[in-house]
């Protein structure tokens, strides 16, 4: 098992929110964006200068999204977490340079992302930072207690799991919350996005602590107004 297979099953039931959130963006209705994305990210330059392992699971959620649409996406939720994730960012971010400016007037065009941001979005060390991103923001209300422990490491299936990915989980799980230590490790903006919309999932987002938490987040990540309003579209989340 990967680090990406285990922000699947996080992503699935870390909170009580999280699936219906999942099903949400992988349903006809939550797939505009999504698709959208998917086809100018396949039919991009970047995604035809890449090799397979380099688009890694972004390109295959982006073909479960245009070959079945939600059936096929919904089938593949485990497998594609960090695409799905990936293409939240990617979607949010884009659709920001598309909004109105202050004269009225759109943007000029979606420009691509630098490839570089794109390859990061599914790569090794990333998955592991979804892994701490929702870890972290499930400590927003305070302090994880052993239940709530025994809960979040329950998700995880024990096939497969090799004991380095096993003891960062636990690692994650006992100690303190560290927003800076989380925010430090994020590389680039696009990781940025995708550090928040997996923090969405992680949390109901239902207390004015997880609420204070996001708005911390999206100010340490420098993400701004229309790109974080996006991701809570995106994903059926209430805003913080």
């Amino acid at each position: 098992m990967s680090f990406g297979n285990i922000v699947g099953q996080l992503l699935q039931g870390m909170s009580s929110q999280s699936h219906s959130r999942l099903e949400r963006t992988a349903s006809p209705e939550g797939l505009g964006g999504l698709v959208d994305i998917a086809q100018k990210f396949l039919s991009n330059k970047q995604a035809g200068g890449m090799t397979g392992g380099q688009v890694g699971g972004l390109g295959a959620l982006a073909g479960a999204l245009l070959g079945g649409g939600g059936s096929a996406a919904k089938g593949a939720l485990g497998g594609s977490a960090m695409a799905i994730l990936g293409t939240l960012a990617v979607s949010a971010l884009q659709d920001k340079q598309n909004t109105p400016t202050s004269s009225g007037n759109l943007t000029s065009g979606t420009q691509p992302l630098p490839q570089e941001q794109i390859e990061a979005l599914a790569a090794p060390q990333t998955e592991q930072l979804m892994v701490r991103a929702m870890i972290t923001a499930a400590k927003a209300d305070g302090q994880l207690d052993q239940k709530e422990m025994d809960n979040i490491f329950g998700k995880i299936s024990a096939d497969g799991v090799t004991d380095e990915e096993r003891q960062l989980v636990m690692d994650e799980l006992s100690r303190p919350m560290d927003l800076q230590a989380l925010v430090s490790a994020v590389p680039n903006k696009a990781v940025a996005a995708e550090v928040y919309a997996a923090s969405l999932f992680a949390i109901d987002i239902d207390t004015e602590a997880e609420r204070a938490y996001l708005q911390q987040l999206a100010q340490a990540l420098g993400l701004d107004r229309a790109t974080v309003s996006r991701l809570h579209e995106l994903t059926g989340s209430p805003i913080a």
